[in-house]
């Protein structure tokens, strides 16, 4: 049980991030909005011809990264994202999806996948932290 005030609530009180790869795992990844775009450009240092070409698939309007062996194209299994700084929002904001909030069978779900999430915290309390630091905007940080 987390006995810290609410106020005083920090994002390691129920998450710090274990670069364990697994949520770059799949044969999918998630859409980049334009800002995730000229983020992940800036943090490569290439012009957006070459990132399209070498790291993105593009369907129609949908601009995604690319999939190699079963894990995004940026994960590294020795040094994890490769693309940290300027990785997408969604990367940015997993594992904190807002419905674990609403679902507290989703929260368990990801808590037990992820080893970046605090163990030992019950659904009631995750969500009290997890709302401390929405009405903060420390979540909202993450999509920056």
């Amino acid at each position: 049980m987390n006995n810290k005030p609410m106020e005083t609530s920090e994002l390691a009180d129920i998450f710090t991030c274990a670069r364990c790869g697994f949520c770059c795992q799949g044969e999918t990844t998630v859409s980049l909005d334009q800002r995730d775009q000229e983020r992940m450009i800036a943090a490569l240092g290439l012009n957006r011809e070459e990132v399209t070409v070498r790291f993105w698939r593009i369907t129609g309007s949908v601009v995604q990264m690319q999939t190699r062996d079963g894990h995004c194209i940026f994960y590294h299994p020795d040094n994890g994202c490769t693309v940290h700084a300027g990785r997408p929002w969604r990367c940015r904001q997993w594992p904190l999806h807002p419905s674990m909030v609403t679902d507290a069978n989703n929260y368990q779900v990801i808590t037990d996948s992820c080893p970046g999430l605090q163990k030992g915290l019950s659904h009631e309390e995750f969500c009290k932290i997890f709302n401390a630091l929405l009405e903060r905007g420390d979540i909202s940080k993450m999509r920056e």
